[in-house]
Order: C-alpha cells, then sequence, then structure tokens
C-alpha cells in the first residue's frame, strides 16, 4: 500500500494513498480519488477536525492524540 502523508494547518497531517489529490483553501481542505470524484471536504482548527461532507464510501480513522486523519481506501486495481 503506497500512501502519502500531507501537512495540514494547526499541525494535522492527512495520511492516503499516493492516488488522491489533496487541495486547501486556509483551513479547509477538499480529497479528490483517482477518478477525480470528491471523497471529503473537512476542517481543522487547533483542536478540532470537522467532517463537512464525505463520499459515502470512503473509511477513515482520526487519531487525535497524533492529530492524523488516516484513509482506509485503497483504489482498485484496475484489470488488463
Amino acid at each position: 500500500m503506497a500512501n502519502k502523508s500531507h501537512g495540514l494547518k494547526c499541525g494535522w497531517t492527512l495520511i492516503a494513498h499516493k492516488s488522491f489529490k489533496l487541495f486547501s483553501n486556509d483551513n479547509a481542505y477538499v480529497v479528490i480519488d483517482e477518478d477525480s470524484d470528491v471523497v471529503m471536504h473537512f476542517t481543522v482548527k487547533e483542536s478540532e477536525f470537522e467532517v463537512i461532507r464525505n463520499n459515502w464510501g470512503l473509511t477513515y480513522k482520526v487519531i487525535p492524540g497524533f492529530k492524523t486523519i488516516k484513509f482506509m481506501n485503497v483504489p482498485e486495481e484496475e484489470e488488463e
């Protein structure tokens, strides 16, 4: 599994598969998958993580003590 770590504001970190793209505006973030679908829109503050909207198929874990958000999804391999 090839994950990538993204540093966010206020010391937060997002860990997600390298095929996901992260876009930000101040403390708001949007994550887009390999099909260009928005999988999550969220904000972070010093001690707060808020999901504005997320894709029904997204599985994630929040580890508050380490200010870490980890996406558990791995894109499906395309068959040849």
